[in-house]
């Protein structure tokens, strides 16, 4: 009797530079999945990827994708593509994982949403941070006490995103939103917002307060043109506090004991400290149960709508 495991069988949809730091590197070497093709606008990418990872099938033509005998697809496209891409794997059977956002536009984001729940479908987005090792332990020692009522998240950068200001809430910001959503589990309200842009109406500073629940406030603040890239979050409450950052490094406090610190060993990966390992296994995990993703769509589509009224 043949005891090896089906290999789980996927497409990737865009070649570029998300696709070749990350997910071919994680794909390529998982032992439960199995890349059938690569498609790309571009022929010599896709050429190049087929040589570099020994792959058999390439195409530009999304058809012959959806030709092939897939279980699911990682979609790595520009964002502006995301709906139409995502709305044909849907409609054809197959499980998705898309880069965040899920779009710019919140009505295409609810209707994959809704249309891959009643697909029973499993949409994913890709909210790494979300299985990063130390933001998933400082939010369980949180938890282990009474709770948060404060938590900060900041996200500044030394370089202006050379989009529109909304984009870059949508592809950049939005993980800190999601990060705070996330935290504590609960239902939120935009208490009030800031948005500076430049003439050219790229984002120049974008910060925030969002009430989580009745008692945690929370806020948010991205500055575009800082001294150096920083990314930090603080929580406190009932007696303790903990932060964690660049996603190195978590400081843990607590009354009346001394401060502990928490980093990683030389071997831990750069894709497993940011969450990305952890984030593909929970996809290939929950196609056969949607709801229990932590990044599906469902899950997710609440950061898509702060994202949305930050940038109104």
């Amino acid at each position: 009797m043949d005891n090896v495991a089906k290999r789980t069988r996927v497409a990737i949809i865009g070649l570029g530079s998300i696709a070749r730091k990350v997910y071919l590197p994680l794909l390529s070497s998982h032992s439960d999945v199995e890349i059938v093709g690569l498609m790309n606008r571009s022929a010599g990418a896709v050429q190049d990827m087929q040589n570099l990872y020994r792959i058999e099938r390439g195409t530009t033509d999304m058809e012959e994708v959806l030709s092939w005998d897939l279980d699911a697809v990682f979609v790595h496209t520009a964002t502006e593509a995301h709906f139409d891409i995502v709305m044909q794997c849907l409609e054809r059977g197959l499980s998705v994982y898309v880069d965040k956002p899920l779009s710019y536009s919140l009505r295409e984001s609810n209707e994959m949403t809704a249309f891959a729940e009643a697909q029973g479908l499993l949409l994913a987005v890709g909210f790494n941070r979300r299985y990063a090792p130390l933001y998933r332990k400082v939010r369980e020692w949180m938890a282990g006490g009474q709770g948060c009522d404060s938590v900060t998240v900041v996200k500044h950068r030394s370089g202006i995103h050379q989009r529109p200001a909304k984009e870059t809430v949508y592809d950049d910001l939005i993980h800190m939103l999601d990060l705070l959503l996330w935290m504590t589990d609960h239902d939120y309200e935009l208490l009030h917002h800031y948005i500076r842009k430049d003439d050219a109406g790229r984002l120049l500073h974008g910060a925030g307060a969002v009430r989580l629940s009745n008692t945690v406030y929370s806020t948010f603040d991205m500055v575009r043109q800082a001294g150096a890239d920083l990314e930090k979050i603080e929580l406190h409450g009932g007696g303790r506090s903990a932060t964690v950052l660049n996603l190195d490094e978590a400081t843990y406090m607590e009354r009346g004991v001394l401060p502990q610190v928490e980093t990683f060993g030389s071997w831990d990966s750069i894709l497993y400290r940011r969450g990305f390992t952890g984030a593909v296994d929970d996809f290939l995990h929950g196609l056969d149960l949607p709801d229990d993703c932590l990044i599906s769509a469902s899950r997710v589509i609440d950061s898509h709508k702060l994202a949305e009224q930050v940038v109104c």
